[in-house]
């Protein structure tokens, strides 16, 4: 089996991922770069059920190729270098390579990119989510722990260089933990705002920002883009906040109990999930002294609760900054 067939079996588990991720190895990786028809026919089927589950239609967020013909231009070597590497992940320093060959995209300067990024997040966020679910990932490590998986000398596992890779799961998931550390996100901000520019943008990141998730990092780094977006994009802070109260509305308040019970009945260093699961909801009490939100969107409801903790336990400043 080589490269390219690893590839193409991760691809076709991505479409519809159930279960462990494939594994395969990476023998004849030059294959990768003119891969067989029925690879790139598993990346753009990937593409297109990726599309269709994030609600970004097709082509999605009406992507089209520079000479301006219908339909989806062709999907870069991205997708299919990432999958190559997720497959191979055993042979770490060879999948390392491959995932830190894929070239950087640059959507806001080339509106066909976001094909190609949908087809990379296809990949990226099936492979990090179910890596972190079997707990081979560092998706939530404590604030001292290195990036590291043990197995290649202190070089960042592939979980962050996948994020690293894929702009959109960067936005939707998370940045890499170096750049949330470092505080040095402003690619994921900026193609956030490119995102909101494009057909179904906004409502693509209402949707993929509102859900609760059990990974610290990912609740911070939502609260922090919030946050920095508040002033200038506030009908997208909004229609996260709605989307969370109307769709996602029973799981949040079941996670805010839960949270408001662990910093109250735990000495010591509160729980961090406790903790990001409140300030999420940070951005929206900061605005909340400004403006009344029934006027701007009437549906949301149910807030006050998770608003009150966040003032109670101080994490406005944190959450507004």
């Amino acid at each position: 089996m080589t490269a390219a067939a690893t590839a193409e079996r991760v691809l076709a588990w991505a479409a519809e991922p159930s279960g462990p991720v494939p594994v395969g190895p990476l023998w004849d990786v030059t294959t990768l770069a003119n891969p067989a028809g029925s690879v790139r026919d598993a990346a753009s089927q990937l593409a297109r059920r990726t599309s269709a589950r994030l609600g970004a239609g097709f082509p999605p967020f009406g992507a089209v190729g520079r000479t301006g013909r219908t339909g989806p231009p062709r999907i870069g070597p991205g997708a299919v270098f990432l999958a190559a590497a997720a497959g191979g992940r055993r042979q770490a320093g060879a999948a390392a390579l491959l995932a830190g060959a894929v070239p950087p995209a640059t959507p806001s300067r080339d509106p066909g990119a976001w094909y190609d990024l949908v087809a990379r997040h296809g990949v990226a966020d099936a492979v990090v989510t179910a890596l972190a679910v079997a707990g081979t990932s560092t998706a939530s490590p404590g604030p001292s722990e290195p990036a590291s998986d043990g197995n290649d000398g202190g070089a960042e596992p592939l979980p962050e260089l996948l994020l690293d890779a894929s702009p959109l799961t960067a936005v939707l998931y998370r940045p890499p933990l170096r750049a949330l550390r470092s505080d040095t996100t402003g690619r994921a901000v900026a193609t956030t705002i490119a995102l909101m520019s494009r057909p179904r943008g906004q409502a693509v990141l209402a949707a993929g920002l509102a859900g609760w998730t059990p990974h610290p990092y990912v609740l911070a780094w939502r609260a922090s883009l919030l946050a920095r977006l508040r002033l200038s994009h506030r009908d997208l802070l909004l229609d996260v906040y709605l989307t969370a109260r109307t769709r996602f509305a029973a799981d949040w308040d079941r996670r805010i109990s839960w949270a408001a019970r662990q910093m109250t009945a735990l000495a010591g260093v509160p729980d961090p999930l406790a903790v990001d699961t409140l300030r999420f909801w940070a951005p929206l009490a900061a605005i909340k002294r400004d403006v009344t939100l029934s006027r701007l969107r009437p549906l949301m409801s149910g807030q006050d609760p998770a608003l009150k903790l966040v003032h109670r336990f101080h994490l406005d400043q944190a959450g507004a900054a």
